[in-house]
């Protein structure tokens, strides 16, 4: 019997050893068995490190295309065999930190050159993230710079040059040009879904994005570090801020605009000394009582106040929110419900790290030991999710399982309690739920993290 052959494409990347000696090791244990054949393969480029650890060594990157009579979902246990025997360890290395060998499996095309589609948890085809990253297209368009990708519909080439360009990303500098921005994009009969964002953006921001541009004509963000929701001035000063490296990271996932203001610009006219008058601060709502509302008094008045206003700046079709922010969603769902039901407000499931920390911006402030500590908040929530998988109903057992499994050496807990998502209460629920969702929030080596799950739906 005849097997049809495939062509795909392969990413090469490494910042650990000898980048150029891993890679052409692991080519010849490509090779070595015969299903597998190198039509041909890019030169070795120099980039720097995308994301992780901070002075990570830069990365060398490369690109090889292949012909094989395997399946994808077998050549992709192939390359994740040969990462294995090069010293790759993938349960245990640091979410986009350093590498010894990473291989990615971009595209694969049959006979008749079509490309073939994978939508499960191991393999996705073609790779979603492969037209966002120029240190992959580089490589790539010296092997296949005319293969036309399924998304932006571009080829290789045009869509390195597109972002080479700056990805056709607005940005701008005041909520009255992003206003004008929207208004001209309605009035040309586009949606829009909108992102508010406090900056230094990382992949749960840039879900919601990719979220909001696949789901609208065009997607927008703010960046604003608002200080209406601190009511710690160091917090505040210490939060992290890089607007220029948030731009560069939305101009790859098709935001269209991005934009940023002063407190003073986002209220003209209606700071007194420097203040915004309580007259001017909109109410959050009843989700707003307890836990984070106790812990951070004024958080929410503040929540509501910008969000109102960017609602008011932007007139979004929707609007998008990661659901690690639990109690947030609810208020914004208030917010949206006071304006008359818009916009809608779509609650995105939260995106975790490998070792399962939720994704947040403050994250990068955590040392190595601190971020360890980190993943007992989503250990502890799995556990108790589990307990209730496995028929525990009872409110206060199911706080107590939670704080247990937060409560470590080296972790001050402020909170770890249930709440019914659909009924939110100040005061933590007695006797049996018939809907829970588990909240924590703890300060870890002077770093605050939240982390939240619905107990009878999926993790989110």
């Amino acid at each position: 019997m005849v097997r049809s052959r495939i062509t795909a494409a392969i990413a090469l990347g490494a910042n650990v050893g000898v980048p150029e000696r891993t890679f052409k090791r692991a080519l010849s244990l490509l090779e070595r068995d015969g299903d597998i054949q190198i039509l041909r393969r890019s030169r070795w480029h120099g980039t720097g490190a995308v994301g992780g650890p901070a002075e990570q060594p830069d990365y060398t990157n490369g690109a090889v295309l292949v012909e094989t009579t395997i399946a994808t979902a077998a050549l992709l246990e192939r390359l994740h065999g040969i990462e294995a025997h090069l010293g790759r360890d993938r349960a245990r290395e640091e979410p986009r930190g350093p590498r010894v060998l990473d291989l990615d499996l971009l595209y694969a095309l049959d006979e008749e050159g079509a490309a073939i589609t994978e939508g499960g948890p191991e393999l996705r085809l073609p790779h979603p993230r492969m037209e966002e990253r120029p240190f992959v297209l580089g490589p790539l368009k010296e092997i296949a710079a005319d293969q036309r990708l399924p998304r932006s519909g571009r080829t290789v080439t045009e869509q390195l040059a597109f972002l080479e360009e700056g990805g056709g990303l607005a940005r701008l500098d005041s909520p009255a040009e992003a206003r004008a921005w929207c208004d001209a994009a309605r009035a040309a009969g586009a949606s829009i879904g909108f992102v508010p964002t406090m900056g230094a953006l990382h992949e749960g921001h840039l879900e919601l994005v990719r979220r909001a541009a696949m789901e609208n004509d065009l997607a927008c963000v703010s960046v604003f570090v608002n200080p209406l929701q601190f009511n710690d001035a160091t917090d505040l000063e210490k939060y992290p801020r890089d607007f220029a490296g948030d731009a560069a990271l939305l101009a790859q996932v098709g935001c269209a605009m991005v934009f940023t203001g002063s407190l003073e610009a986002f209220f003209p006219g209606e700071l007194v000394e420097g203040e915004l008058p309580a007259a001017s601060h909109v109410a959050p709502g009843p989700s707003a009582a307890g836990l984070e509302g106790d812990f951070r008094p004024g958080h929410f008045d503040g929540v509501a106040t910008i969000v109102d206003r960017l609602f008011d700046v932007v007139e979004p079709n929707r609007a998008y929110f990661g659901a690690k922010d639990f109690q947030q969603c609810l208020v914004v769902q208030h917010v949206a419900a006071r304006r008359g039901g818009q916009p809608e407000i779509v609650r995105c499931p939260t995106v975790r790290e490998a070792a399962g920390v939720a994704m947040s911006s403050r994250n990068a402030l955590l040392d190595g030991a601190s971020r360890s500590r980190a993943e007992v908040l989503s250990r502890a929530l799995f556990a108790t999710k589990a307990a209730w998988a496995a028929g525990e109903r009872d409110a206060a057992a199911l706080s107590r399982l939670l704080r247990e499994g937060v409560s470590m050496p080296g972790i001050e807990v402020e909170y770890a309690e249930v709440r019914d998502p659909e009924v939110w209460t100040a005061n933590a629920p007695e006797g049996v739920m018939e809907r829970a969702v588990g909240l924590v929030a703890v300060n870890v080596g002077g770093v605050r993290l939240i982390d939240n799950m619905e107990f009878d739906e999926g993790t989110r």
